[in-house]
């Protein structure tokens, strides 16, 4: 039988570092980072369980990942907190103290890193509307992306 998703695509800009890097992205720098989510019916196929014939309304999906993943990230500064490199840190508190965007993440802020937690936490969201999360993308820069795919 065939399968039906839908994606939908992201946009937004975001500083972060990498303790311990070797290469020059131990340097404070940003990125207009790109996401593509693609999601599915958790239902098989097309049927009469669908909203409308849709498997989520694109205006819906936008939302849930707006709240979720971009607008808590765009224009921010990403650090990891549990660093061992206390520059990392020192930074992300003179920003917090200027009153400027800062959030703090358990893993170093890699693509790959990244695009793993965002699945985790839309796949729970996307649950509640019986709607499977099958991938995503994240384009660090226009070349490079990092994916996840899940089973449908």
């Amino acid at each position: 039988m065939n399968k039906v998703s839908i994606t939908k695509e992201f946009t937004w800009d975001m500083a972060h570092m990498l303790a311990g890097h070797e290469g020059l992205c131990k340097n404070l720098h940003g990125h207009s980072y790109k996401m593509q989510v693609e999601v599915g019916s958790a239902d098989s196929g097309m049927n009469d369980n669908l909203n409308n014939g849709m498997i989520i309304d694109f205006k819906d999906l936008k939302e849930i990942v707006k709240k979720e993943i971009v607008n808590p990230l765009d224009h921010s500064f990403v650090y990891w907190d549990k660093s061992p490199d206390k520059i990392e840190y020192q930074i992300a508190q003179l920003l917090m103290d200027s009153g400027r965007k800062v959030v703090g993440v358990q893993y170093r802020p890699t693509a790959e890193e990244m695009v793993f937690d965002f699945y985790n936490r839309l796949m729970t969201e996307f649950m509640k509307y019986n709607i499977k999360l099958l991938s995503i993308k994240l384009w660090e820069t226009e070349t490079s992306f990092a994916e996840i795919r899940g089973e449908y």
